[in-house]
């Protein structure tokens, strides 16, 4: 049988899909309201810890073979998630009038109001039935 391989990216994997502590092997919970209880994420593998976990544990990680010493705050985008240049905002008209893009949607919106408020074929061919009852 051929000998297994276990990469660093295996590792990675690995910790991050275990969502309980390394240390104290308790659930690390997304959302937290003590200090101590902040869900950290070792910068080089990903492996999660409580944050007084982490600080118990010397300050590093406790992965064998890791040892990094750096941690980030789980959830705190590492770079940024959209970056936008004034370039690419539409310029706004010199009358203070909309766009014609945004005419169209309102035309479109007014168009779909009015389709909701005619009477359906369901509702027309009731109408009629209750007007022959009338007449007759």
């Amino acid at each position: 049988m051929p000998s297994l391989t276990i990469t660093n990216s295996d590792i990675q994997a690995a910790n991050q899909l275990s969502l309980h502590c390394p240390i104290c092997a308790n659930p690390v919970e997304k959302f937290v309201d003590e200090r101590e209880l902040l869900p950290v994420v070792c910068a080089k593998c990903g492996t999660l810890y409580h944050k007084v976990c982490w600080e118990q544990g010397g300050g590093k990680c406790a992965v064998l073979g890791c040892g990094h010493d750096k941690f980030k705050v789980y959830g705190t985008p590492a770079s940024p998630v959209l970056s936008i240049k004034y370039t690419d905002l539409p310029r706004p008209s010199a009358n203070g009038r909309s766009s014609q893009q945004t005419k169209r949607l309102k035309e479109e919106q007014r168009r779909e109001i009015e389709q909701l408020r005619r009477p359906s074929l369901l509702q027309r061919l009731f109408k009629w039935l209750l007007d022959q009852i009338k007449i007759g």
